[in-house]
């Protein structure tokens, strides 16, 4: 998320134009941390929450699997990343944490495989977009 902030500050550092004009570098800026701050807090508190116990823990990797797929519209925002990655943690795919089986894994590395993907993507987008 930090990085992809980069693009839009070096716009307003290194050009002319505006940063205040409509679907400016200050407007980029200001969306893509709310919307990322945003998944970063109901990610973390919802995860601490779910973690508790297997049978939640194993519901909250479906659950936020399923946010980190539906959010990927978002990919700018880091969203899907942060919800994979709390996916991934809830299934036990972090150290310290007990591998839960079946769909609960299954959903872990889907989501962990969003929250690699999903900086990827964005700075390749943010690159493509200077080309």
């Amino acid at each position: 998320m930090l990085a992809v902030i980069a693009f839009p500050a070096g716009s307003i550092v290194f050009t002319d134009e505006d940063p205040l004009r409509s679907e400016g570098p200050v407007e980029e800026i200001v969306s893509i941390g709310v919307a990322g701050t945003t998944a970063l807090v109901v990610g973390v508190l919802a995860g601490l929450a779910l973690v508790r116990s297997p049978g939640t823990a194993r519901v909250g990797a479906i659950v936020f699997s399923a946010l980190a797929i539906i959010t990927l519209v978002f990919f700018w925002s880091g969203a899907p990343g942060i919800f994979g990655a709390v996916a991934a943690w809830l299934a036990g795919l972090t150290r310290g944490r007990r591998l839960l089986d079946g769909t609960a894994c299954f959903f872990g590395v889907i989501g962990l495989c969003v929250a690699i993907l999903n900086p990827i993507v964005s700075l390749g987008g943010s690159l493509l977009r200077l080309a």
